[in-house]
């Protein structure tokens, strides 16, 4: 639910339903029998949906993607548990959890499925509301200060950074 147009209230919101998907998966997760590629495709299929849903529409701020990153090395630190150094035990550090997905977290898979939804609204008929949408203008003037980054804006950074045009 953007309020607003801003959506750090639906991250929080995504958060809340990331929560009630772990619970409710959280003993599988943590069972010692269940294999850890096993576990990785119950979060892939069950948990990252969960809080996913409906990015294809955000403009997150780096505060945004911080806090989707920090609940995903939430998961993978139970996933792949702690690592045993000499006598003691530690936590996975962060650049170890991403050699682990191969650098594919969940900030790179909520920018895909926004481009991915470029793609599909660029793909409909002329007259389709959600291509109105995106290739519509208004010609008003906006607030003074540093302007809140627009959809449209955060997907072409996100298509240069890809050396797409």
């Amino acid at each position: 639910m953007l309020v607003g147009g801003r959506i750090n209230e639906c991250v929080k919101d995504r958060i809340q339903a990331r929560n009630r998907a772990y619970a409710a998966n959280h003993h599988m997760l943590k069972s010692k029998i269940i294999k850890r590629s096993a576990k990785m495709q119950i979060y892939k299929t069950l948990i990252r949906p969960a809080v996913t849903y409906g990015s294809k529409t955000w403009t997150p701020t780096k505060s945004d993607e911080n806090l989707l990153r920090i609940f995903e090395r939430k998961i993978l630190r139970k996933i792949y548990g702690p690592i045993q150094g000499g006598d003691m035990w530690r936590i996975r550090y962060n650049e170890e959890l991403n050699r682990s997905i191969n650098g594919e977290d969940i900030v790179k898979f909520t920018k895909a499925q926004r481009i991915r939804w470029l793609g599909h609204v660029k793909r409909m008929e002329v007259g389709v509301m959600p291509r109105k949408m995106i290739e519509g203008r208004l010609f008003i003037r906006r607030r003074k200060g540093r302007p809140r980054l627009r959809w449209m804006d955060d997907v072409v950074a996100d298509l240069k950074v890809m050396k797409i045009k």
